[in-house]
């Protein structure tokens, strides 16, 4: 490694022309490739491109895509995406996302919901077909919860009803969602 670098100066300054590579040296690495499956040799750098300053003799470490803040457990198989407005005014309080943990809900089943605002909300409630119940927040920008719903009459059963979200700031402002949902 020590012999590469001293190269890649030398030749960086033209004092002298370079020797005939050595054979590639296998560096243990949890990043290393694997080794092509024809069992042919890989290909040595060209003197170009150990000259480049650029060019390090470290492997470039892997990149792992970051999770987005908004990434939900697979219990919520029912994404819904309010229309934002054209215009936000600013300090006005917003519901980006709700998640519910499906699209058709079961009288006497569970309800999961995680709710995904902007920052400055700091109350969330629900409500539907004369009940209200608020959802905790769980860090800034998102609430959840889950619940036991109540017995459905059979003859709402197939019906489609909404979930109206409700979500406010400390000054009072709220902005409000009905998400749609169907009675099982």
């Amino acid at each position: 490694m020590i012999a590469t670098v001293t190269l890649a100066l030398t030749l960086a300054n033209g004092t002298a022309q370079p020797p005939p590579a050595p054979p590639p040296v296998p560096v243990p690495s949890a990043a290393a490739p694997a080794p092509a499956p024809s069992g042919t040799p890989e290909p040595l750098p060209n003197a170009s491109a150990v000259a480049s300053p650029s060019t390090t003799a470290e492997p470039a470490p892997s990149v792992t895509p970051a999770v987005a803040a908004t990434a939900t457990p697979e219990a919520y198989k029912y994404p819904f995406v309010p229309r934002q407005p054209a215009v936000h005014e600013l300090g006005e309080p917003q519901i980006f996302e709700v998640f519910l943990n499906d699209k058709t809900l079961h009288g006497g089943g569970r309800i999961a919901i995680k709710v995904v605002t902007s920052l400055d909300v700091v109350k969330v409630i629900t409500r539907s077909n004369g009940r209200e119940g608020a959802i905790p927040e769980t860090a800034p920008g998102d609430f959840e919860t889950s619940s036991r719903l109540p017995k459905i009459p059979f003859i709402a059963a197939g019906m489609t009803t909404f979930l109206e979200f409700v979500a406010f700031t400390a000054d009072g402002k709220s902005v409000s969602v009905k998400v749609p949902v169907k009675l099982g």
